[in-house]
């Protein structure tokens, strides 16, 4: 009996938990993961304001937070790229079995795409609306207007603006889906699944993911003695 105690301690030990990703990559996730839930809820309140002078102020607010979102993806963007090469175990994709990893990577890839598309897009609206094609912002600052738009004429900056407002929409509604799924995903694997998938991105669940993933293998150990 004392043996089998020892042998399950033993397993929970040895439980692999892998390292969690680097907090400039953590930091990265969160922020904008933050920043995006505000944009969605901002940009709803502000659709629903009536025209005038409240509107006009909370776009120019949406446009901040749009900008501030469009650095980030790139600035995260650069470190997806060296953060491989110059931490390999850190940033060791998920090992993830057959449809569940092309899964993952796919919905990664259409989160990146959103958050290109959205931000850029927005800017592209709010710039062929506005008369010079400077988008204002809070503190008086302005967003320049996107390359050749001041060269288009009237009805060129009409149709341009209908598709991007189109696209803009379409992006909003494609971002929601992925969002749902991607947190989905994310809970399943830590509560149903009980690996370290959630916890990579979370440090301070790493330490019960590993006690969690211990208690499965011994009992499974123990089952197998039987």
């Amino acid at each position: 009996m004392a043996e089998t105690s020892r042998g399950e301690a033993d397993i929970e030990r040895e439980a692999p938990t892998r390292a969690h990703y680097h907090p400039i990559g953590i930091t990265f996730h969160w922020a904008m993961a933050f920043l995006v839930l505000v944009q969605l809820w901002w940009g709803w309140r502000v659709s629903g304001l009536e025209a005038g002078y409240d509107k006009l102020a909370g776009y120019a607010v949406h446009a901040l937070i749009g900008a501030i979102l469009l650095g980030l993806a790139f600035m995260r963007a650069g470190w997806r790229i060296i953060a491989p090469f110059i931490l390999p175990e850190l940033e060791k994709p998920e090992d993830l079995p057959g449809w569940q990893r092309l899964a993952a990577e796919a919905t990664h890839l259409a989160l990146y795409a959103m958050m290109f598309l959205l931000p850029l897009s927005g800017w592209l609206m709010l710039s062929l609306s506005a008369n010079d094609g400077a988008v204002a912002l809070p503190g008086g600052l302005t967003l320049p207007a996107p390359p050749l738009v001041a060269d288009m004429s009237f009805v060129e900056r009409a149709r341009l603006e209908q598709r991007a407002e189109n696209v803009h929409l379409l992006s909003i509604w494609a971002i929601i889906v992925l969002l749902i799924m991607h947190i989905g995903a994310a809970l399943k694997h830590h509560f149903i699944d009980r690996d370290d998938v959630l916890a990579r991105m979370i440090p301070a669940l790493a330490r019960r993911s590993g006690t969690d993933a211990g208690k499965m293998r011994a009992a499974a150990t123990k089952k197998a003695a039987r």
